[in-house]
């Protein structure tokens, strides 16, 4: 059985920026780009998992069926695709917790008006390793280093909370074939994902919400849901994928700032692992000029 390996690097440019994350080999002979980059990432765990069943989930362009960035999901979602045959995800990363709050562990099924389909194709008739992942590495690789420890007291990955993951397998397996074919359940599909990422935030942290503040933290992520869906139908009429993102980064900006205004500040860091004065943005420049083809150099960007 071969391996996989979970990594993450910051973005550089801007320290408001969730981290990029990849899947690399054990031999680091291949690795999946899940969007961007590919190289110079520290690790974060690495699990025993069939490459070629790796492979064939992240597809030839190594994004593992998200179809449409920041309306599927973002890296995050992608590497925790390719991860599957290993059990493991990119917990750990900075903004992982905001990314699953948005977009569950493998991703959101659809955008509005059926565009951006998204299936999980698991391939699990797939075995067997590739033969560069038994070789030698490649030119570029770095030797892994030790998984990156978080400042104080840091609770156990998602992907060691076997009761969360379970329960996340069995949604995918169910609700989110039928959300793939109806935009009122893909609405549900994720606000159904977001009770599970908080019953596992109860059972792995301290988290412990009152009456008041589990409310306004239900109400919160399904205003946002609602005006993502919102902003996703006025871009499939516009095609202004500057407004899109535009608007993705401020409706998640209102989402933290809604959850600090509803939560205690230890209640806020549990859930999504920042402090309640940190803002951090899901969308890598880098990459929405790639997905978009924008030049957010030029005028357009200014």
């Amino acid at each position: 059985m071969g391996i996989l390996r979970a990594r993450a690097y910051p973005t550089q440019l801007f320290f408001n920026l969730a981290d990029h994350t990849y899947v690399e080999c054990g031999s680091g002979g291949r690795a999946w780009g899940c969007w961007g980059g590919k190289t110079g990432g520290r690790m974060l765990r690495e699990g025993e998992g069939s490459t070629r069943r790796a492979d064939a989930i992240a597809g030839y362009k190594e994004r593992g069926g998200i179809t449409c960035y920041l309306v599927n999901g973002v890296c995050h979602q992608a590497a925790n695709r390719v991860l599957f045959p290993a059990a493991i995800t990119v917990a750990g990363a900075r903004g992982y917790s905001l990314s699953s709050l948005a977009f569950g562990v493998y991703g959101r099924p659809r955008g509005p008006l059926g565009r951006c389909s998204a299936p999980f194709d698991q391939h699990p008739g797939v075995t067997g390793d590739l033969d560069e992942c038994l070789q030698g590495p490649r030119e570029d690789y770095q030797e892994p280093g030790d998984e990156e420890e978080a400042e104080g007291e840091q609770a156990p990955p998602d992907c060691e909370d076997d009761d969360y993951m379970a329960q996340v397998r069995a949604l995918y397996q169910d609700r989110f074939q039928r959300a793939l074919d109806d935009e009122a359940d893909a609405y549900g599909f994720q606000m159904e994902h977001f009770a599970l990422f908080v019953q596992h935030k109860e059972r792995i942290t301290q988290l412990s919400l009152q009456r008041a503040e589990r409310e306004g933290l239900f109400a919160a992520r399904s205003d946002f849901e609602q005006n993502r869906i919102d902003a996703e139908r006025a871009f499939a009429a516009t095609r202004d994928a500057l407004a899109f993102v535009a608007a993705f980064d401020a409706l998640t900006l209102q989402l933290q700032d809604d959850l600090a205004e509803t939560l205690s500040e230890e209640n806020y860091r549990y859930l999504l692992d920042l402090s309640p004065e940190e803002r951090i943005v899901l969308a890598d420049p880098d990459i929405v000029a790639v997905a978009y083809d924008l030049d957010l150099a030029g005028p357009a960007a200014t």
